[in-house]
């Protein structure tokens, strides 16, 4: 990886004389609207959401949910139907269920006469590496982000306002470890640094991730947390596991949690 970096910073000069181009960038409305899938299936035992809204020409728009469709998981052996929430638009909950690994589950959305549906399992979990924060020239403390040893996406929560983990956290932050090597990866812009005071509570959860989920995150931070930074490609679709005319992502995960109060 550091090879590749010389390699690529040598070359800089050249690219960046040879390939300059100023261009529009220009969206283009779909005569239909996609429907948007948020779904994530894991071992924790509690009643999980599928989002459902519409795509749409511009990012300032207000997302528009989905509130009028039919949701159903099959887990290989019986199908259950979905309950709308109704104080949140677009989601649907699932019973109290915790997602087994290895196991199938499919799931199928009938929505304006039109069914969707996608297949997910999960890849093993990994145990969480220890926490580890560096304390700042005022006193503080930074959070330090360790590569996995396997793929997984670590979500990370600190309060220090209210401890209560069903309080908003003050911060929460995603980190990502994936089985690619990606030049947009390699010269991504740095990540905000998270500073917080001494004895706030550090809640990090970490997914497992399969090839394919690794393929569609891959895709999204290529159009999100990597762009703008030496490399930058056209922009393109976010990769999906939905059928066609539905786009996002359906995953099952296994998690490892771990909450920590840091002095």
């Amino acid at each position: 990886m550091r090879s590749l970096r010389y390699i690529v910073l040598l070359l800089c000069p050249w690219f960046i004389l040879c390939c300059e181009e100023s261009f529009d960038w220009k969206t283009e409305g779909l005569e239909e609207p996609l429907l948007v899938v948020e779904a994530l299936l894991t071992n924790e035992k509690k009643r999980h959401q599928v989002k459902l809204s519409l795509t749409r020409d511009d990012l300032a728009q207000t997302p528009e949910y989905v509130d009028n469709a039919f949701v159903f998981i099959h887990d290989g052996d019986t199908s259950t139907l979905l309950a709308k929430d109704p104080d949140q638009p677009g989601v649907y909950l699932t019973d109290s269920i915790r997602a087994l690994f290895g196991k199938f589950y499919t799931l199928f959305i009938v929505y304006n006469q039109k069914e969707y549906f996608a297949l997910a399992t999960s890849s093993f979990g990994a145990p969480l590496e220890p926490l580890i924060t560096s304390e700042t020239e005022d006193g503080q403390l930074e959070y330090v982000y360790q590569e996995s040893s396997s793929p997984s996406m670590t979500e990370v929560e600190i309060r220090w306002t209210d401890l209560d983990e069903s309080s908003d956290p003050d911060i929460r932050a995603y980190y990502y470890t994936l089985n690619v090597i990606d030049i947009n990866k390699v010269f991504a812009p740095d990540k905000e640094k998270i500073i917080f005071p001494k004895g706030a509570q550090v809640t990090r959860k970490k997914y497992s991730l399969t090839q394919n989920h690794q393929d569609f995150l891959r895709s999204l931070l290529s159009e999100t947390d990597w762009r703008g930074g030496l490399f930058d490609v056209a922009p393109g679709n976010v990769n999906t596991n939905l059928s066609e005319g539905a786009v996002g992502y359906f995953a099952v995960s296994m998690v490892s949690t771990d909450v920590s109060q840091v002095e």
